[in-house]
Formats: structure tokens, C-alpha cells, sequence
């Protein structure tokens, strides 16, 4: 019909990739509540208790308003995009720092399927880890990049990403 084409022309370039993103990104914040009283990788270990309730309480947030932020098109959610990106490469990077603790973690999560930790080396599920941390850091960075590239889709609403 004629409101549907009208639709697809006044829709903003990228808005579906980053409706999609937003509610991926509210998820993430839904998960963290559900694990929000399992370990943390704090500073080299895994942490539990009080500690881990704020790490998870912080992610939650986190990705809360990011996903707010991006579904609205705000200023602010663009800015918090690369907020986030920025806290999740630090949050990463110190997790990456000490394969020690890294392995000892893994082997607790995965504490349930000896038939996998048999069937892999040590030093390969560091590295399948390592990757794995890796690739997700990456797939952050890809999407503040492509946030940055798609910024018109924020100016769009009466605040200014440029303040």
C-alpha cells in the first residue's frame, strides 16, 4: 500500500540493524539478571558474592540503557555505545591477562561435561577461550564502528550527537 512505501522512504538508514541490536542488547541485560549471582572474572579471579552481584548489576544497566538508548535513536545512546564498547574491551583485556585464572574458571563452568574436558587439551581450551573473548571484543568494536558510520540514524531526534 501507499503508507508502507511512505514508511520504507522516511525510514532512517540503519534503523533495523540497530532495532535488532537494541533488543539483542535488553537481552543481554535480562541474562546478566538471571546469572547475577554467579561468578564474576574480577581482576585476575573469580569472584562471587557481593562482587559479582555488582559486576553483573553494572552489566544489566549497562546494556538496559544502551538498548534503550539505541531503540530511541538518543545522543546519549550513541555515546554509550562506545561507552559500553570501551568497558567491555577493559573488562575483557584483564580477563585475557591471567590464562591461569582464565582456565580455572572455564574448567569450573564446564565442571559438568567431563566427556569435553577429556576430549580437550588444557592449553587448547585457553586458546578456544582466548578466541572466543577475542571475537566477541571484536564484534563490539565492528558495531561502534558501523554506529559510527550510521550516526546520521541518532541526529535524526533533536539532540545532537556532535555535543
Amino acid at each position: 500500500s501507499r503508507s508502507e512505501i511512505n514508511n520504507m522512504v522516511t525510514r532512517r538508514r540503519g534503523e533495523i540493524t540497530f532495532r535488532i541490536a537494541a533488543v539483542l542488547i535488553i537481552l543481554s541485560a535480562c541474562f546478566e539478571l538471571i546469572g547475577v549471582t554467579s561468578g564474576a572474572p574480577l581482576f585476575g579471579e573469580m569472584r562471587g558474592g557481593i562482587a559479582a552481584v555488582i559486576y553483573h548489576l553494572i552489566y544489566a544497566c549497562l546494556y538496559l540503557a544502551l538498548g534503550i538508548g539505541i531503540w530511541q535513536a538518543t545522543a546519549w545512546g550513541y555515546k554509550l555505545v562506545f561507552i559500553t564498547t570501551a568497558v567491555y574491551t577493559l573488562d575483557k583485556a584483564q580477563y585475557l591477562l591471567n590464562r591461569e585464572k582464565m582456565l580455572d574458571s572455564t574448567l569450573r563452568q564446564l565442571a559438568g561435561s567431563r566427556e569435553i574436558l577429556r576430549m580437550i587439551d588444557k592449553n587448547e581450551l585457553v586458546n578456544i577461550m582466548t578466541i572466543a573473548v577475542l571475537l566477541f571484543a571484536a564484534g563490539w568494536w565492528g558495531f561502534a564502528l558501523y554506529t559510527y558510520f550510521r550516526r546520521d540514524y541518532f541526529r535524526l531526534n533533536k539532540d545532537s550527537v556532535d555535543s
